[in-house]
């Protein structure tokens, strides 16, 4: 709190033509009143050397509260108010118009509302009168709620957000926008990849027609050109077939580096609430599909070479199981040459494990209760090596029916079947590994299905010695609550969907383990198939009784001032609270001590801070040995204390108050050869049922303010007179009526 003076008084005025032209003054500000009211603005002037500022209702209104409630209105009220994240760059903006830097102030910033929301407000102003050495003396501005206007702009950047996020994730579509002239406004990731041009390339640019064939774009050109014969520009040519809708053709690109692709271009109008404002092309790449269709026709073309070619073995086999052709890729599988496997039978080469269970299938094949078959068998190579196949087989019939011969299909899959074992020794490990760590590891279907508990788990759940946990239900042998509700469960079929963020809502689940809460950390991990739909999760559950602890203890750092080793504003408007509550539950009386150091700032200034860090921690240890055990000091920022009297009436906390004045008279630091000597201006209000903290403070606060203004050094109560609040006189700290 800075020292407060009294309003200054009204300037003298002009007589003669000054009182002649009152009428019209008048007139003319209540013209600018009314002017003001329609546009719900709060306007605001400030007494620079003062400090003091008048402000309209409209000016409160926005914050929610009345003059009344606000006064006495200063820049402090304001800082009070501002966004603390906000406040450092309006009070530059501030400071440099103040300076001359700037013709006008103008801060956009979020201010507390009193029913404890922010909203945004747009303050602006200027000084209009200086004095003789150009220093600031009268101030004006205006305030507006723009709360809806800064909504407004989030929810617009937002949607243009998710609107650019969609179009760039189209990679597999390039996207091209202009306006109505063709200046290209638009140029995703899709056309990026397509073209090969970076967006800042192309994007406010009228150059379509890097983008086509030139050959073939002329000739278009040339066939559509009027009757007069001027050609159009390429931009007029392809957006004239699409005035009316969507327009397509298939036409050839050509990138950056100079590929040549082809593409659908589908080239659409884009209207306003105005009307036409520009044209979107979707252009599709065919060339894949196109270089698919030449491969297959080569490829039909070229039947006997790509069997003979096949990656895989491929292999005609007569219905007695002779080999009667086979490709190179085969022969490699096995190890035999052509000639060789053409003499020997399937039956020899397959391992004697596999062949009952090959025949078997064979036969359905056969007899037609099956069109093909799969299976993985061993084949015996040449080599006396043991190879894995993965063998599929079809019957090739005659036009009635008969049936002619097999075509198999045999890929190796020798290191896969290996890859496997592998795997699962893997696995085996990863269990291992998983019963050795302290934190619960359980693997779980969507339905609550436990498919694996590791040891930690099958432990804290079921006991000492108790079985897998496998094939049980969560449900049954889990219950889930939190600091808050302990004594409400938590719902785990909700947890168990993937949509739910039901666990990262808390930070302060608990675990019930036999009669005990156990303090936990929940991670979920989703599992997903083949088709990246979710299958399940693995959830990990770590007891956090210690990290709950500490951040207990941080939280209980947070409250306290380091320097003072009070109670910080943080910690004090917890207390406040709780005073208030308790008085409205009890109807005990309670009472507020506000108190605001005299002479502290020439201290800072003249002794610097490391001395009024001294002089700060003295007076606490003054003002907590003033008062009770049970009362609660706190030190509210800068030179601004305050203590909260339990139990205490207006009448006995006047008494402390004039005790703790007389010792903060008394008392003198030392510091570098000097004595340090501070007073105080204290104001004392009650605490009431039904305040807010932002009440209670403002009343003790603005008997506080009163001390000041009756010359500091000196304590000022209010009482209570018929049920309303009066302000009692008390410069030497004299009794009155409560």
């Amino acid at each position: 709190m800075t020292d407060k003076q009294a309003a200054p008084g009204d300037r003298p005025g002009h007589s003669g033509d000054v009182e002649a032209a009152l009428p019209a003054m008048a007139e003319h500000a209540r013209r600018l009143e009314m002017i003001i009211e329609g546009t719900a603005a709060g306007t605001w002037d400030w007494n620079i050397p003062d400090g003091l500022m008048r402000v309209n209702e409209r000016w409160a209104q926005i914050v929610g509260y009345t003059r009344e409630e606000l006064a006495p209105i200063t820049p402090e009220t304001f800082f009070r108010l501002v966004h603390p994240e906000d406040l450092a760059q309006s009070n530059a903006l501030l400071d440099e118009h103040l300076q001359g830097r700037s013709a006008h102030y103008e801060s956009l910033c979020r201010m507390r509302h009193k029913q404890g929301h922010w909203i945004w407000v747009q303050d602006r102003g200027r000084v209009y009168e200086r004095d003789g050495q150009g220093r600031p003396i009268w101030m004006a501005g205006a305030h507006a709620d723009v709360t809806d206007l800064q909504q407004a702009r989030q929810d617009a950047a937002d949607m243009r957000q998710r609107l650019q996020a969609v179009v760039d994730a189209s990679d597999e579509v390039a996207v091209i926008a202009t306006d109505i002239d063709g200046v290209i406004t638009l140029f995703n990731t899709g056309a990026q990849k397509l073209l090969g041009y970076a967006a800042e390339e192309v994007i406010g640019r009228v150059d379509l027609g890097r983008f086509h064939d030139p050959d073939e774009m002329r000739a278009y050109l040339q066939a559509d050109a009027p009757a007069d014969g001027q050609v159009p520009s390429i931009f007029q040519a392809l957006t004239a077939r699409a005035t009316q809708g969507t327009w397509s053709r298939q036409w050839t690109f050509v990138r950056k580096d100079g590929e040549r692709r082809q593409v659908r271009l589908s080239i659409s109008p884009l209207d306003g609430a105005g009307g036409r404002i520009g044209y979107v092309g979707m252009a599709v790449d065919l060339t894949p599909l196109l270089e698919v269709r030449e491969q297959a026709h080569v490829a039909a073309k070229k039947f006997a070479g790509a069997f003979s070619s096949a990656a895989l073995g491929m292999a005609l086999v007569s219905l007695e199981g002779r080999w009667l052709d086979v490709n190179d890729a085969l022969c490699g599988i096995l190890g035999y040459t052509r000639a060789e496997l053409l003499q020997i039978d399937f039956q020899t080469l397959t391992h004697a494990d596999d062949l009952n269970t090959d025949l078997a299938l064979l036969g359905d094949l056969l007899a037609g209760r099956r069109d093909h078959y799969h299976m993985e068998k061993r084949y015996l190579g040449k080599a006396g090596n043991l190879v894995w196949g993965r063998l599929s087989v079809s019957l090739v019939r005659s036009e009635s029916g008969e049936p002619l011969h097999f075509v198999s299909q045999i890929q190796d899959v020798t290191v896969q079947r290996q890859s496997g074992q592998q795997l699962r020794e893997s696995e085996q490990r990863t269990r291992v590994t998983l019963d050795a760590v302290a934190d619960m590891v359980l693997t779980l279907d969507l339905h609550g299905g436990i498919q694996y508990a590791n040891a930690a788990a099958t432990r804290a759940l079921a006991g000492e010695g108790a079985e897998s946990l496998a094939g049980g239900q969560l449900q049954d042998v889990m219950e889930l609550t939190t600091e808050y509700a302990p004594r409400s469960p938590l719902d785990l079929a909700v947890l168990l969907d993937p949509e739910s963020n039901a666990v990262d809502l808390h930070s302060d689940l608990l675990l019930s383990v036999g009669a005990h809460l156990l303090p936990v950390d929940v991670t979920r991990a989703w599992l997903r198939g083949e088709d990246g739909q979710t299958t399940g999760a693995v959830w990990v559950i770590r007891d956090v009784t210690q990290q709950r602890a500490r951040q207990r203890e941080a939280r209980h750092l947070a409250e306290v001032d380091p320097l003072t080793e009070l109670s910080n504003r943080r910690g004090f408007e917890a207390h406040l609270q709780q005073a208030i509550t308790r008085v409205a539950r009890t109807g005990q009386s309670a009472s507020l001590m506000y108190i605001d150091l005299d002479r502290f700032k020439p201290v800072n200034d003249t002794h610097g801070h490391l001395a009024g860090d001294a002089v700060l921690w003295a007076v606490a240890s003054l003002l907590r040995h003033g008062v009770r055990d049970s009362d609660i000091v706190a030190r509210l920022g800068g030179d601004e204390f305050a203590v909260i009297l339990a139990g205490c009436s207006l009448k006995r906390a006047r008494r402390i108050a004039s005790d703790l004045l007389e010792s903060l008279r008394g008392l003198s630091i030392p510091w570098d050869l000097q004595r340090l000597k501070v007073g105080a201006s204290i104001g004392i209000a009650r605490i009431g049922g039904s305040m807010s903290v932002d009440d209670a403070v403002a009343a003790a606060d603005a008997q506080c303010y009163r001390a000041k203004a009756m010359g500091r050094d000196n304590v000022q109560v209010e009482t209570l007179v018929a049920g309303d609040v009066e302000v009692l006189e008390s410069q030497d700290g004299s009794e009155g009526g409560e």
